[in-house]
């Protein structure tokens, strides 16, 4: 959805097509770098929304928010460490455009029994 300049993406899981990938809690059932994994894919899938929604990257302005969250199992507390590959993917796809303003939020659940859900907001032209 845009609106006022502005483009809001709903919550990407690390999915490709019909499969979901690194399925369960970051502690338990996945690993710190699998989730990382997730966030990178995670991003990927939101960037590609977005793209489709304003009709490709150039249009980005700046990436304002991203929020990320994380299926934690009970003592998980390295929630910024996932985040920051969803940040490094943005920074190096978009450069300084992919600067932003980060939340990363430790949850129990997500939809899907997915690990990672992030979602972002963005400056568009």
């Amino acid at each position: 959805m845009v609106h006022a300049g502005l483009a809001w993406v709903s919550g990407n899981v690390p999915k490709t097509g019909d499969s979901d990938l690194y399925p369960g809690k970051v502690g338990a059932d996945v690993t710190l770098d699998q989730a990382k994994a997730a966030a990178v894919l995670a991003i990927q899938n939101a960037l590609a929304a977005l793209s489709h929604t304003i009709g490709g990257l150039d249009n980005v302005i700046q990436i304002v928010k991203i929020t990320v969250f994380v299926a934690s199992a009970p003592g998980f507390n390295l929630q910024p460490q996932v985040a920051d590959a969803a940040t490094y993917f943005l920074r190096d796809v978009l450069q300084e455009r992919g600067s932003h303003a980060r939340s990363a939020v430790g949850v129990a659940e997500l939809p899907r029994n997915s690990s990672v859900e992030i979602e972002l907001v963005a400056a568009v032209k």
